[in-house]
């Protein structure tokens, strides 16, 4: 049983990369699976439960399958969210891995991963909208995976954006500013991430120049419809949930288009396009929106590689079960 400092103990960024390479090639392979349907939600509210999310997923090249326990809220600041991991050949219970940091870190590797395919060649200007938890992991994966030239940070909240700001740009080897505005912020931007909870649009038509690239992260609305309208390519990390939440369930609640045409508009998956299976771009001035929102499959590859690595440092808390 890992908690959320044995797990960081195990992991690096660099391999935190590997990791979301590797799975995202299997995925491509048809060898890291997603359950059908991706998630499960229990509503125990009405009998004064909490509500819950279950999903499930096979990552083919660590041998482990695993599930998702997403219990919300925290019944109290004990508990905590974990992924349960079973061996592939047996399907013993290989361990119970604390989902906090690894679920952070693990949506902003994906992320990561994917930009770099997407983007032209050459140094970037970057701009980030949020300064939450996954932002603070996201800044030294891009910092490992693009030529950065600078980042440009915007947040609701002056305090934490200017605090974030502060503790990132002393450990990168390029200029790290607060951009209070976001038309500004936007402007001749090669990289657009935006990882945050708002629930309207934070980039909009006519603001991306030729080339660029914006990848939405978030759980509601931040990319308008029209931007998705001036670009050549989608791409999404897991077609029915990009559906469901985030941008994509957004311009489909508000009738911009149907479910089916929202699928019909994608170009490819990221796993394809890491894979090499298909083009993220094919023109250094397309536009390109990347919806990507983290699968399962990232958090049982994290936490199988977590588990293998704790037994080799002798980390985490053995459990005899009968």
């Amino acid at each position: 049983m890992l908690t959320d400092a044995e797990v960081r103990a195990c992991i690096d960024y660099d391999t935190a990369l590997d990791i979301a390479r590797r799975t995202l090639r299997d995925q491509a392979e048809g060898r890291a699976l997603l359950s059908k349907p991706s998630a499960m939600i229990l509503d125990a509210t009405s009998i004064g439960g909490p509500k819950a999310k279950f999903k499930a997923a096979s990552v083919g090249y660590l041998g482990a399958s695993g599930i998702r326990l997403l219990p919300h809220p925290s019944p109290s600041k004990e508990s905590y969210n974990y992924c349960a991991v079973y061996g592939n050949e047996d399907a013993k219970l290989w361990g119970l891995v604390a989902e906090g940091w690894l679920s952070r870190v693990r949506t902003a590797a994906f992320g990561a991963v994917s930009i770099e395919c997407l983007v032209n060649p050459g140094l970037q200007v970057v701009t980030l909208f949020g300064a939450g938890g996954i932002a603070h992991e996201m800044v030294p994966l891009i910092a490992r995976t693009l030529q950065v030239k600078e980042l440009r940070v915007n947040s609701r909240r002056a305090e934490s954006t200017t605090a974030f700001v502060k503790k990132h740009a002393s450990n990168v080897g390029f200029p790290v500013h607060v951009e209070p505005d976001r038309v500004r912020a936007v402007q001749g931007a090669d990289v657009v991430i935006t990882l945050t909870e708002s629930p309207s649009p934070l980039v909009f038509a006519g603001s991306l120049k030729p080339g660029a690239v914006v990848c939405s992260m978030g759980s509601y609305n931040e990319v308008d419809y029209g931007v998705m309208l001036e670009a050549e390519r989608l791409i999404v990390d897991d077609e029915d949930f990009a559906a469901e939440m985030g941008d994509g369930a957004a311009w489909i609640s508000q009738g911009h288009l149907s479910r089916a045409q929202f699928a019909a508009r994608i170009d490819a998956l990221a796993c394809e396009v890491v894979a090499g299976k298909k083009k993220g771009r094919r023109t250094s001035a397309e536009r390109v929106v990347a919806l990507i929102q983290g699968m399962a499959i990232g958090d049982v590859a994290f936490a199988a590689y977590a588990l293998k690595q704790a037994e080799k440092l002798s980390r985490g808390s053995v459990i005899a079960l009968p």
